[in-house]
């Protein structure tokens, strides 16, 4: 809604109504009343052929099933499962898993992504399958599939799943409802999180995550600037500079919001994971490899060793990670320039930070931040 806005105060004469239902009866009501094109809630194939032929512009939100030929919103499930799965590799945990609802086509392409990644990295990926259940028409919602197929049917199943997991095991769940349900799951059977299980959830939803035990972190989505540029779309529709034939508006993933439920490390060397705690800790300012060892009573030269040992890459790098986490959120998220960024995020010189972001990411920080923001 927020990308909408923006792009209905940019363009100056669209009129947004904001309508209750989403029925045919209601968008022939509608249309008769002049409504020239349509933001719609709609999740399965046949209603988004009725809502096809309705003779009006149509752009999908909320789908579960393939749209035929509407255009639609959804996230980029592969970039999405790869920042995930490189976040908890960079965890250093072996093992992994996927809990979703393997009816809704954007969760079952998040776990094959998931999996496919993993795979390449010599990983194998667990997965609940749950009870599938019948998708009869639009009035099936994703929360009644997720509440028929994997609440209805008993909790025991579910808890059985954590507790056969090999541990420690890192849970990638295909939204944040879906992990803050596993995690009271998780809670009742007596599971260590996130020590034993640690999980991830997909959205960023600062309410739910937030109200989880512990709170949830998540892979925060750019809804703005997909949402702007479906308002984009649409409006070539109306024009007739372009018409449906399914375009997919991607939302992009921007960072993990780390919190509670993936505060940990899967290294078998405590020192080690007091030092790289110490480094996110401190990431907003520039830091040295004598202070990090300072800070767990260690000898430079043996914590430089032991840390390439347990992670595979320098304190150094990790430092400029850290960093880059910091200055990739403000980027996209301020308005702040850059080097404003580059101090705020610890890297002192702007050159620092240019040299990490061209070589983390093959462009540089300005590039970055255009391609990242609400407007494409």
């Amino acid at each position: 809604m927020d990308g909408i806005t923006e792009y209905i105060r940019a363009k100056g004469d669209w009129q947004l109504i904001i309508w209750p239902d989403n029925s045919i009866k209601s968008l022939q009501f509608l249309k008769k009343r002049g409504c020239k094109g349509a933001f719609v809630s709609t999740q399965t194939a046949t209603k988004a052929k009725e809502l096809y032929q309705l003779g009006i512009p149509v752009v999908a939100l909320s789908t579960v099933q393939d749209m035929y030929s509407l255009p639609y919103i959804s996230a980029n499930s592969k970039q999405v499962s790869e920042m995930a799965a490189e976040y908890l590799i960079n965890k250093e945990f072996q093992n992994f898993a996927y809990f979703g609802l393997t009816q809704a086509k954007w969760s079952r392409d998040r776990y094959e992504h998931f999996a496919q990644y993993l795979t390449k990295k010599t990983r194998e990926v667990a997965v609940f399958r749950e009870k599938e259940i019948p998708i009869l028409n639009d009035f099936t919602p994703f929360t009644r599939l997720w509440i028929n197929s994997t609440v209805g049917t008993g909790q025991h199943e579910l808890v059985k799943w954590l507790r056969e997991l090999p541990k420690p095991i890192a849970i990638l769940a295909s939204c944040d409802i879906f992990a803050c349900h596993l995690i009271n799951v998780a809670k009742e059977a007596n599971i260590n999180m996130p020590d034993e299980v640690a999980i991830l959830g997909v959205n960023n939803d600062n309410a739910i995550c937030n109200i989880c035990d512990p709170p949830l972190s998540s892979i925060a989505l750019n809804f703005k600037k997909a949402g702007y540029n479906a308002a984009t779309l649409l409006d070539n529709i109306i024009s007739g500079k372009d018409d449906m034939h399914g375009q997919c508006v991607e939302i992009s993933p921007t960072h993990v919001e780390t919190r509670g439920s993936t505060d940990v490390y899967a290294i078998g060397d405590p020192d080690i994971i007091q030092a790289m705690k110490y480094i996110r800790e401190h990431s907003n300012k520039p830091l040295q490899v004598n202070e990090i060892a300072n800070s767990v009573c260690m000898s430079k030269r043996s914590l430089q060793m032991r840390f390439h040992k347990a992670i595979g890459r320098s304190i150094h790098d990790e430092i400029v990670l850290a960093h880059f986490d910091i200055a990739k959120i403000l980027l996209i998220e301020t308005n702040l320039p850059i080097d404003e960024i580059a101090s705020r995020s610890g890297f002192h010189y702007t050159s620092n930070m240019r040299r990490a972001f061209k070589k983390i990411t093959g462009m540089l920080p300005q590039k970055y931040r255009q391609q990242h923001r609400s407007q494409s």
